[in-house]
C-alpha cells in the first residue's frame, strides 16, 4: 500500500513540477520586463526634470550653444527674473500662484466631498434609480472628453462661469473614479455605527459629516491628494474657461507659445521648476498616506 502511494505521488510530481517551474518562469520573465519599461520611464522621467533644473541656471545664449552641458556660471538671479518676466494676460507668476492655489484647492475640497457624499448614498442606501443613475455613473466615465467639450464650454458661457472663480461649481458632480472609490470604502464600513447614531437622535446628514465622513477621512486624504495634484498640473481647463486668471501651468504654457523663440528659456526653466516644488513636496510628505490607503485602484481596507 505504501508503494501504491508513493508511486502515485511520484507521477504527481513529474506531471505538476513542470507545469509549476514553468508557470515560474513565466512570471519571472513577465516582471523583468515590466520592471525594466518602468525602470527606463522613471530614467527618461528624472532625467528630463534634472535637465529642466539644470538649464534653469544658464544664461540665455548659453543654452542656445549648448542645450546639453553644464552651466559655466551658475545663474540663481533667474529664480529672481522669473518673477518679474514670467506674465501672461498682465498676470505676473505670483498671481498666477495665487490662481493655482485657490484653483486647485477649491476644486479638491468641492471634489472629495462631492464624491464621498455620492459614494456614500449609493453605498448604504437603496432607491428606485439607484441602478440606472450607476449605469450612467459608469457611462460617463468611458466617454471622451472631446465628445461632449462643446456642449460642456457652451453651458459655462451661457452660465457665466467663464473667468470666473465660480468655474469651481464644476467639481460638483460628484461622479468618476473618485466616487467609485469611494462608494466601495463606505461598503466596508458596518452599518451599526449609523444605527447607533439613529437612535440617539441624529440626522442623515450628522451621520455623514460626524461619523461616516471622519471615518473614511484616510482614502478621502489621499484622493484629495492626487486630485490637488492633478488640478494643479491641469492646464487644459484654465485654458478654456480662465483665460483672464491664468494658474502656473496655463500661463507658462502660453507665455512660452506667445513669446517663442524670444523668450529667456533659462527664465522660463526656472518658473517651471518652481512650479513643480509643491506638488514634489506634497507627494513626498504624502507619499506613504497614499500608498497604504490606495492601491492600483482601490481600497486597503
Amino acid at each position: 500500500m505504501e508503494n501504491f502511494k508513493n508511486s502515485i505521488l511520484n507521477k504527481c510530481k513529474r506531471h505538476v513540477a513542470p507545469k509549476d517551474k514553468r508557470r515560474g518562469i513565466t512570471e519571472k520573465a513577465t516582471f523583468a520586463i515590466a520592471f525594466l519599461i518602468f525602470t527606463i520611464y522613471a530614467f527618461i522621467m528624472i532625467y528630463m526634470i534634472l535637465w529642466v533644473a539644470m538649464s534653469s541656471f544658464k544664461t540665455n545664449r548659453e543654452f542656445y550653444r549648448d542645450p546639453f552641458a553644464l552651466p559655466a556660471v551658475w545663474q540663481f538671479k533667474n529664480y529672481i527674473s522669473a518673477f518679474e518676466e514670467l506674465r501672461f494676460n498682465g498676470v505676473n507668476f505670483i498671481g498666477m500662484t495665487f490662481n493655482s492655489i485657490w484653483y486647485s484647492l477649491g476644486l479638491t475640497v468641492i471634489h472629495i466631498l462631492a464624491c464621498s457624499a455620492t459614494g456614500y448614498v449609493f453605498a448604504k442606501y437603496e432607491f428606485g434609480a439607484k441602478k440606472t443613475m450607476m449605469s450612467i455613473a459608469i457611462l460617463a466615465m468611458v466617454i471622451p472628453i472631446i465628445g461632449s467639450l462643446p456642449a460642456q464650454y457652451k453651458l459655462m458661457h451661457d452660465l457665466n462661469l467663464v473667468d470666473s472663480p465660480l468655474v469651481l461649481v464644476t467639481a460638483l458632480a460628484g461622479f468618476g473614479m473618485h466616487f467609485i472609490i469611494m462608494k466601495s470604502y463606505f461598503q466596508s464600513l458596518s452599518w451599526s455605527y449609523a444605527e447607533a447614531a439613529f437612535i440617539d437622535g441624529a440626522t442623515h446628514f450628522g451621520v455623514f459629516f460626524k461619523i461616516m465622513l471622519p471615518m473614511a477621512k484616510g482614502p478621502a486624504l489621499a484622493l484629495g491628494i492626487r486630485a490637488f495634484i492633478g488640478y494643479w498640473n491641469d492646464y487644459y481647463s484654465p485654458l478654456l474657461y480662465l483665460d483672464e486668471m491664468p494658474t502656473l501651468s496655463t500661463g507658462l504654457y502660453l507665455y512660452r507659445l506667445e513669446l517663442n523663440y524670444a523668450s529667456n528659456e533659462p527664465v522660463y526653466f526656472a518658473g517651471v521648476v518652481m512650479s513643480m516644488i509643491p506638488v514634489f513636496v506634497l507627494f513626498t510628505i504624502f507619499s506613504e498616506q497614499i500608498m497604504n490607503n490606495v492601491v492600483a485602484g482601490g481600497l486597503k481596507g
